[in-house]
């Protein structure tokens, strides 16, 4: 789209240019289509009528975030006019990336650009001893970008006021349920400070792409008049050209609950099923009364039929990998202990030859993390992850070599499953439970 841009200043200029090629405009004299800035008083006004419209700003983060509306509205409608009051002087994101899951410099351009776009006045980022970011290049951008950033290398003594945490730190994948109700609550105060908050801690295994509908919905509770869920879907479609169905429905990997309800509680089933122990598996029977096959591979379609863009293609390739995966493990954990508990050898041939072909795709699951960590991070990190995905193949095979020994009579009996399963207490998580990845993988204490 060409459209010229009349009344911008100076101080603005900048950011115009560098947003540009994400707004996908070139910005000339020359365009029939003319858009006029314009300074106000607290009201954010974006209008089209015909080759002309204006937008009324109250600040540089508005008038970004007014631009970002106006062209993604001006693709398809030619006359319109939409009013915002943002109440907050500041909208910010804390980004802890301190431990493993250090951002690309290119990354972290990118996601302020993505900021910038929504709204957002304020970054901190507390980064680790290893970290590859370039500081430096960050802080030009996000000055051309009127955004205040901070650096720092401990976490603050206290948490912002306004804060909504994107449960970044949940497991596999952030509560999504949790997250959008917290910032539906926040918009109904109409606050005057407000901070997304992500923390990558245990593995930082939840991508950082995942926080986008998070993004949105803190800067909806920032400028929207009224923060319905339809609300949220319809400007994340326009702002950022994603679907809510599927940033949505990240939310079910660790919400088993039905008829709308959040995860409140915190649980984390998705981390649990993927890391416990094949033999041994410490969480299993908290599983008892869900049926956890099923939910996963329903949630596996879901994510196959979202909509995608470049952005968010490998994010979604992953997840549902994730997905079929852990319906896999599910049913398999079942069939172990029914098929040893029931000294039923020829079944467990059936069971072995399904673990094999499991590992196989864990190769690829692992393949798809790999991806997708490497676009969003530095490599200096992956370590962690990669260790555990290891550990895990290598446990899956001990248990193909376990069992086929038992199976072919080998071994009359396998120590290691005589003892009866049974619910694990958790601090909190509910019934199904929460726990970090060294609770996860043995039913021994971890030093």
């Amino acid at each position: 789209m060409e459209l010229n841009i009349t009344g911008l200043p100076d101080s603005l200029r900048p950011a115009i240019d560098l947003l540009a090629p994400r707004w996908d405009i070139t910005v000339t004299a020359d365009a029939e289509l003319t858009v006029t800035l314009a300074p106000t008083a607290g009201t954010l006004t974006v209008t089209r009528a015909d080759t002309a419209g204006t937008i009324g700003y109250p600040g540089g983060a508005a008038a970004l975030h007014g631009l970002t509306e106006w062209i993604a509205h001006a693709q398809n409608e030619r006359h319109f006019s939409y009013q915002e009051t943002p109440t907050a002087a500041t909208v910010g994101l804390l980004l802890d990336i301190r431990h493993n899951a250090q951002l690309t410099t290119r990354e972290g351009q990118a996601l302020l650009q993505r900021l910038a776009m929504l709204g957002y006045t304020a970054l901190t980022v507390i980064i680790g001893p290893n970290t590859l970011l370039d500081s430096d290049q960050l802080n030009t951008d996000a000055q051309i970008l009127h955004i205040a950033q901070t650096i720092l290398t401990a976490v603050p003594d206290k948490a912002p006021a306004g804060a909504i945490s994107l449960h970044m730190d949940q497991g596999l994948a952030p509560n999504q349920g949790v997250m959008v109700a917290a910032a539906q609550a926040a918009a109904l105060t109409r606050p005057t400070e407000l901070w997304a908050t992500a923390a990558f801690t245990d593995g930082g295994e939840t991508p950082t792409r995942a926080m986008m509908l998070g993004l949105q919905a803190v800067a909806e509770a920032a400028y929207a008049p009224e923060l319905t869920k339809d609300w949220l879907a319809a400007q994340f479609w326009l702002m950022q050209h994603e679907d809510w169905d599927g940033f949505y429905a990240l939310d079910q990997f660790d919400n088993f609950k039905r008829r709308g309800k959040t995860n409140i509680q915190g649980a984390n089933p998705s981390k649990l099923l993927l890391y416990m122990d094949w033999l041994t598996p410490r969480f299993w029977a908290n599983f008892s009364g869900v049926d956890a096959e099923k939910h996963y591979r329903v949630l596996a379609e879901k994510l196959g039929g979202a909509v995608t863009t470049q952005t968010t293609r490998p994010l979604y390739a992953y997840y549902q990998q994730l997905a079929r995966f852990l319906s896999h493990k599910a049913h398999l954990l079942d069939a172990i202990q029914d098929a040893y508990r029931a000294g039923d050898r020829d079944e467990m041939t059936g069971v072995i030859a399904e673990l094999q072909a499991l590992a196989r795709r864990l190769d690829k699951l692992h393949d798809a993390r790999q991806s997708l960590w490497l676009v969003e991070r530095s490599p200096v990190g992956w370590e962690v992850v990669d260790n555990r995905f290891g550990a895990l193949k290598q446990r899956l095979l001990t248990a193909v070599e376990r069992l086929s020994a038992w199976e072919d009579g080998r071994l009359p009996e396998l120590p290691e499953m005589t003892a009866p399963l049974t619910a694990i207490a958790t601090e909190k998580g509910g019934k199904l439970g929460f726990a970090r990845y060294h609770d996860i993988i043995s039913p021994f204490p971890q030093a």
